[in-house]
């Protein structure tokens, strides 16, 4: 479903080709700088408790492993500023699940409330990987949200901005080649992300959605099988597994030679540790018209392949296919907005 922006139907087909090589360009230029100037520390699994992480009754109720009792965390906030018509409040709150690195152990965040409208639809905004500041994120998501009448909640993701350990930067540590710290890295992100949906909750708010994209589009992907009460759920650049884009693109590069170094580079091992963070291992509990998934025909991150394993591990959700690699995809116009505003509109009407 979906052939692309109409701009795309109307190339010529030396044009297209064109089109698609430097979207293939911009990918592999991406992924050039991250393997190469953010090589990151080298990290290791150590021990055996990488076997423990696929245990059944993880897979049979999902909220055993993300804690999705609805349990509301104690919250403090303050308002720090306006943005494009909203209060922006920020707020902290202990994990529910701590980690060794004390620097994450409190999520922070940040709610975009619209003033002229308090109790409009909430667009949970589950992030990707690696960013430097929120004020991207603003600039590509939540203004434009805010504009189509949503207000905006952002947790950060573990290991980002200010949960980052000194000594690295945000994101290094959240995929590496210790493969249980990877799985606990996404068990915090959607923990805190459900502990924030739930104070929302507390204060009234009860239309909220979920929209992820790239490593945001996992946990939010993952959110899915935790509860079924997000009134959308929309995933940009998502695949079945963070395994893909680790073991089969160059992005993977570095910690494929950190797995290697530590006798783990077998896709067996790897896809074992890390089923519990795969979101086509889990069923949605959203209904499928209130998924919509979109993806890029050139993504060199999220493969195509990964794209559709995933879709029909969910029973075959709605699936737009765009004309765009990877960051195209997330940062552009006509791409994955365009989309995602329509839809999320409908499911809220």
């Amino acid at each position: 479903m979906g052939a692309g922006p109409r701009r795309g139907r109307r190339l010529l087909p030396r044009a297209g080709r064109l089109w698609r090589a430097l979207n293939i360009r911009f990918d592999n230029f991406r992924i050039w700088y991250k393997i190469t100037y953010r090589r990151g520390r080298v990290l290791a699994t150590e021990g055996d408790r990488w076997r423990t992480l696929d245990a059944p009754e993880f897979f049979e109720d999902p909220g055993r492993f993300y804690r999705g009792d609805g349990g509301v965390p104690r919250v403090t906030s303050r308002t720090v500023g306006r943005l494009a018509g909203s209060e922006v409040i920020r707020f902290s709150f202990a994990t529910l699940h701590p980690m060794k690195f004390p620097e994450t152990n409190v999520a922070v965040g940040r709610f975009y409330r619209l003033r002229a409208a308090p109790r409009a639809p909430v667009v949970l905004v589950s992030h990707g990987w690696a960013h430097k500041t929120i004020r991207m994120i603003e600039h590509l998501y939540v203004r434009p949200f805010l504009r189509a009448g949503f207000s905006v909640l952002i947790v950060a993701h573990p290991l980002h901005f200010e949960r980052t350990p000194p000594g690295a930067y945000s994101g290094e540590l959240v995929v590496s080649a210790d493969l249980v710290l990877t799985v606990e890295s996404f068990r915090q992100g959607v923990i805190d992300m459900l502990g924030a949906a739930a104070w929302l909750r507390s204060l009234g708010h009860d239309r909220i959605g979920l929209f992820g994209y790239s490593l945001g589009a996992y946990l939010a992907g993952i959110m899915t099988a935790v509860r079924d009460d997000w009134s959308f759920v929309v995933l940009g650049g998502a695949g079945d597994s963070p395994v893909s884009p680790i073991l089969d693109t160059p992005l993977g590069r570095n910690i494929r030679e950190d797995l290697r170094a530590c006798g783990m580079l077998d896709r067996a091992i790897v896809s074992r540790a890390w089923r519990v963070i795969s979101p086509a291992a889990f069923r949605p509990r959203v209904p499928k018209d209130r998924i919509l998934l979109i993806a890029g025909r050139y993504d060199r991150i999220m493969l195509p392949t990964s794209v559709r394993r995933l879709r029909r591990a969910w029973g075959g959700p709605r699936l737009e296919w765009l004309d765009r690699g990877h960051y195209a995809l997330l940062a552009t116009n006509g791409g994955l907005m365009a989309r995602a505003i329509p839809f999320m509109r409908g499911a809220c009407s």
